[in-house]
């Protein structure tokens, strides 16, 4: 079973691909084909990651608390 997770963009790479950090701290190479809504990503985005691809984003203040409850619950 595939589950969407948060990912922070790291940098952005060619041809439509992000490389992204998930709350874990693993980096992936991303691609931004079935993104919505389209458009230009940034490193720091937040977005939510479906089997190698983003399909939507996430608001950062979203993302933040996210990622601080995952640390926290890993303590």
């Amino acid at each position: 079973m595939c589950t969407s997770r948060l990912h922070r963009v790291l940098s952005v790479g060619d041809r439509g691909t992000v490389v992204a950090e998930d709350l874990d701290g693993a980096t992936h190479r991303v691609s931004l084909l079935a993104l919505d809504p389209p458009g230009p990503v940034e490193p720091g985005e937040w977005l939510v990651v479906h089997s190698g691809y983003a399909i939507g984003r996430a608001e950062a203040a979203e993302g933040e608390s996210a990622a601080a409850l995952v640390r926290g619950a890993g303590r």
